[in-house]
């Protein structure tokens, strides 16, 4: 018997069951509610006939003690109800957030104008090869890529759509200032690289300024020479 009572120990510790013990739970109801029956019945009368008889009195200490302790729980039920309203509306509130956090709807609004002068930037970029350096293209290169994470960012964050716009309105006006800025560096390069060009050409130019001084000079007293000899024989004295 010993043995099997050891082997069916491990069986008991390792069951589980959720029918709940008739007894018990007449118990508990007695001590805690006032209400219930105590089974069995022929155990109580017994070995606890008093505890028996005097559970349920009206006039039991223990019926006294449920009783104050309802009279006290009264006003728990007021502050429950008013935690439950304010649990309610805070959960109404932060379903909207979640709402508005999940729903990118200020990129419906501002998206097209950001890509369109994003693209901008972008084509601009052209306009610096073959007249920049490679390490001013790739800075220029390198700030058109951070708008584009930047918006990627701003697209998956969780954040309301206000703050949303704000910070697609930053890009955008951040974005058109550099737009700018290039396409004046765009602008500067290309009359630079004119001019160095034409200086360039200067340099080789080979000018006969002199040359054609010294012939202009020669081709007037030439003919001062001549107009003099006509004159002597045409007895005009001149001046």
């Amino acid at each position: 018997m010993l043995t099997a009572l050891l082997f069916s120990i491990p069986m008991w510790g390792q069951q589980v069951t959720y029918n709940h013990d008739a007894s018990k739970l007449g118990q508990i109801m007695v001590m805690e509610l006032g209400a219930g029956s105590l089974t069995p019945e022929i155990y109580y009368r017994l070995m606890h006939n008093s505890y028996r008889k005097g559970a349920k009195a009206p006039t039991s200490v223990k019926n006294t003690l449920r009783t104050a302790t309802q009279i006290a729980s009264l006003p728990q039920v007021d502050m429950a109800d008013s935690i439950q309203s304010d649990l309610e509306s805070r959960a109404k509130i932060e379903a909207m957030n979640i709402a508005d956090r999940q729903i990118d709807i200020a990129w419906l609004t501002e998206g097209e104008k950001i890509n369109s002068r994003l693209l901008a930037f972008k084509n601009n970029l052209n306009g610096l090869v073959g007249k920049a350096s490679s390490e001013e293209i790739d800075a220029w290169t390198d700030l058109a890529r951070m708008y584009d994470f930047a918006i990627k960012t701003i697209r998956k964050g969780y954040m309301p759509n206000s703050e949303r716009q704000k910070q697609y309105l930053a890009i955008y006006e951040e974005v058109t200032a550099s737009n700018d800025k290039l396409i004046l560096r765009v602008r500067f390069l290309a009359t630079k690289q004119r001019a160095d060009r034409f200086v360039t050409a200067m340099s080789h130019f080979q000018h006969h300024v002199s040359e054609n001084a010294t012939a202009a000079y020669n081709r007037w007293r030439d003919n001062g020479m001549k107009a003099g000899t006509k004159t002597k024989d045409n007895n005009i004295i001149t001046p």
